[in-house]
């Protein structure tokens, strides 16, 4: 049975403003007799999802787990919509229980990815990233090895939204490491920051510190990319974390809008 995608790259739709759900019902009553499930019953919340109707999918997600309690692929479903209703502990119990059914699917992984992240456990969000790192790798997820990365989080910038994305590989001439991408209050992407550690930079810093030649560390150039115009904002030197990354983008966020409320970055647990 083919899933669609939430936080798996490349194929994502940002999040956007939406009404609050009703009720999950990802912890439905008891099992109770019921009609087999056919596939077809799949396919008008699958052509909901695809034109963008989420109030529609989610109440015909939730009508298909109604009927068919523990069924799996509704609950990813229904798991998925909360996310963008930004209701991930909600979201966590719905993939929690398709993660029963399917415990190796890639797309399962990346929604407790995010949903872990958006709840400020740390811990286990970097243990999903650690698995989705290895379905990449290891040429038994051929979804995951198609893949360039995975988004960790959205977050929110005023009425701006943040994807925050981790490549597996550095990406292109200058090195990519993550970006963040930045939409506006429709879903339309305004630009990116990333985190860059081209030759150029390496050769540097390598310069002006020849004791890190040889180790694991970078130097990180942070670029913003808005209006079709790249500019260098400033670097980050070391073996940054993602939260060390997160950070900076906060601050850069904060001081081109003071107003502006930033989600605030995950809590430790």
């Amino acid at each position: 049975m083919k899933l669609l995608s939430t936080a798996l790259l490349i194929a994502i739709s940002p999040s956007i403003a939406m009404a609050q759900a009703q009720r999950p019902i990802c912890s439905p009553p008891p099992p109770r007799s019921s009609s087999p499930l056919v596939e077809s019953e799949f396919a008008a919340v699958r052509a909901d999802l695809l034109n963008g109707n989420r109030q529609q999918a989610l109440s015909g997600a939730e009508a298909i787990l109604n009927a068919h309690p523990g069924n799996a692929e509704a609950s990813f479903m229904i798991g998925t919509l909360l996310l963008d209703y930004g209701k991930p502990d909600e979201a966590l119990v719905c993939f929690r229980n398709a993660q029963a059914a399917w415990p190796g699917s890639t797309d399962v992984h990346a929604g407790l990815l995010e949903a872990y992240s958006e709840t400020g456990d740390r811990r286990s969000r970097d243990i999903e990233r650690s698995i989705l790192r290895g379905y990449h790798a290891d040429g038994h997820h051929p979804s995951a090895a198609k893949t360039n990365g995975i988004v960790i989080e959205r977050f929110h910038a005023g009425d701006k939204t943040i994807d925050a994305i981790e490549y597996f590989d550095p990406q292109g001439p200058d090195h990519i490491f993550y970006r963040f991408n930045e939409f506006d209050d429709k879903g339309a992407l305004l630009g990116s920051y990333a985190f860059a550690a081209d030759d150029q930079d390496q050769a540097a810093y390598h310069l002006q510190h020849p004791d890190v030649v040889g180790s694991t560390l970078h130097r990180f150039a942070l670029v913003s990319y808005f209006g079709g115009n790249a500019a260098t904002l400033g670097a980050i030197d070391g073996a940054p974390t993602y939260d060390d990354f997160r950070t900076r983008i906060v601050s850069v966020l904060q001081s081109e809008n003071s107003t502006a409320s930033v989600s605030a970055p995950a809590k430790q647990r």
